[in-house]
């Protein structure tokens, strides 16, 4: 029997037969795993508590198909504290990687950004920032990252003053007559996308505006549930 053994979150977890789980986890060296965790609705108490979103774990499983099987599972910290809004917002976290992620394809730098923004979250007053930039960081590592820096067409560098229209998927060009108002961009907001330089409330605003529109033309139309649960503001 070969073993993997992996540091990994839980992304998604559900009830399969009278006591066990399927676990959909995100795993540092190998991206997304599906397994069956036999037992993981025992009523022991080491079971109900070893097995928590939010918390680093380090697991152990084999098997060779699509679905693989749970030798061990054991928490290497405690549940990152998340009250409140801030739970929605890693559950939003958990859902976008669920959905996106492809199966066993290796992320390089997702897991430790995804456990980093975890951590940020649970500590800053405002955990928006840490928000935009984990979307960035993930549209980038799936290959869909834009040019913030260059109109697309003319390859003129973008500057303030001007406004531009985002098409999805290749970047920003000088705005036109006919236009999607929700599609127009200033040049500031632009290069603040570029730098990550969320200081002030309208880039922000627009980076979160940004954000929505890019994975929402990955995530199609089956809506997050996510999202359903908070309003950010």
């Amino acid at each position: 029997m070969s073993l993997e053994c992996h540091n990994a979150f839980i992304l998604h977890r559900r009830p399969y037969g009278e006591t066990s789980q399927l676990l959909d986890l995100f795993c540092q060296d190998v991206g997304k795993v599906s397994l069956i965790f036999k037992g993981g609705r025992s009523s022991t108490r080491m079971k109900r508590g070893m097995a928590q979103p939010f918390t680093l774990l380090q697991v152990s499983y084999f098997g060779r198909g699509n679905l693989k099987t749970v030798k061990s599972i054991e928490a290497q910290t405690q549940v990152v504290p998340l009250p409140g809004q801030r739970l929605y917002l890693a559950m939003y976290i958990n859902e976008l990687l669920y959905r996106l992620l492809q199966a066993e394809t290796a992320c390089d730098g997702l897991f430790e950004s995804y456990q980093k923004t975890l951590l940020t979250i649970a500590a800053q007053d405002d955990p928006q920032v840490a928000l935009r930039n984990f979307e960035l960081t993930l549209l980038e590592t799936l290959g869909y990252g834009v040019n913030f820096e260059n109109d697309i067409y003319s390859g003129e560098e973008i500057e303030i003053g001007f406004e531009y229209q985002y098409k999805q998927q290749d970047g920003f060009f000088a705005k036109q007559a006919i236009h999607h108002q929700q599609s127009v961009y200033r040049g500031e907001d632009i290069i603040a996308l570029a730098n990550r330089d969320f200081t002030s409330p309208e880039i922000l605003k627009a980076a979160k505006r940004f954000c929505r529109q890019a994975l929402a033309h990955l995530l199609g139309n089956k809506p997050l549930h996510s999202r359903t649960l908070f309003t950010t503001k």
